[in-house]
């Protein structure tokens, strides 16, 4: 059997500052970059209405969060002492109690992204406050990740943390039938992961900056940062136990960009055989 053909992937850093500011700009319309995108297919959840009415405050080491769901894509969102700003919301969930939202919060320069994963059993919550920009490159994603609690009256728990648990494990996943190949992720270590596809045009492979995050016994948060490539940010909660994800693409382009959601199943893989 012969080898497959490699993809050549151009390493490209020279998006201007510019560039990257006029493409946040041009989206007056966030409901269009949270809509499509070529992973949403049958495993991709429908926004859930589950929060519509509820108000969650997070409390952690970083501040005070507010989340006010006013209808299934609506919230509004207030930092510290900020005003509340309206958002339009993503709202996924695969159990009716771990829910991951997601979201762009209107008037960034370099666009911010606030995807939160809030434990509507334990009342714990984990944010990722993520934007455009780090010091190697104006396209790549940098964000930071904040734990901490909701106010109210829900059964407790150990906060999510960073977590080693997911390191030696790979599971190859399916978007659907919209894409003609499957991509194996491989958790190869607590600060990257590598990953790879036998895709029609060719094969390929790449090891990307990533962080792990235990949510609860057998939900984990996976994400990571496409390093000398598109700069976007990949967000994955992994249900293990039932080889299901919900995950979102945060990225600019030279004249677009996205904060978009999708959902994958998962087999459970080789870490050591890709192709």
């Amino acid at each position: 059997m012969g080898l497959m053909k490699r993809w050549y992937r151009k390493f490209d850093l020279d998006v201007p500052v510019e560039e990257v500011k006029a493409a946040v700009a041009k989206t007056t319309d966030p409901e269009k970059y949270a809509k499509g995108g070529p992973l949403v297919g049958p495993y991709t959840p429908e926004d859930s209405n589950d929060l519509s009415g509820k108000v969650l405050t997070f409390r952690g080491e970083a501040g005070v969060f507010v989340f006010n769901f006013k209808e299934i894509n609506k919230v509004g969102f207030k930092d510290g002492e900020q005003e509340e700003a309206d958002c339009y919301a993503q709202v996924k969930t695969m159990d009716g109690e771990v829910y991951l939202v997601n979201f762009l919060v209107p008037g960034y320069e370099f666009a911010r992204q606030i995807t939160l994963i809030a434990d509507m059993k334990s009342g714990c919550g984990t944010i990722v406050d993520a934007h455009f920009g780090t010091e190697n490159s104006p396209i790549d994603v940098d964000r930071d990740f904040y734990f901490g609690r909701f106010d109210g009256d829900f059964a407790g728990g150990e906060l999510h943390d960073f977590t080693n648990e997911l390191i030696g494990t790979a599971i190859e996943w399916d978007y659907g039938p919209q894409i003609r190949m499957k991509i194996r992720h491989m958790y190869t270590s607590n600060l990257y992961y590598t990953y790879g596809a036998a895709a029609p045009n060719g094969a390929w492979m790449a090891t990307n900056p990533a962080n792990y995050v235990k949510i609860r016994v057998d939900i984990f948060l996976f994400t990571f940062v496409e390093e000398r490539q598109a700069g976007l940010q990949g967000l994955f909660l992994i249900d293990l136990k039932n080889l299901h994800d919900i995950g979102c693409f945060f990225g600019v382009g030279r004249d677009h960009m996205s904060s978009s959601c999708f959902g994958a199943i998962g087999t459970k893989a080789d870490i050591t055989m890709v192709f």
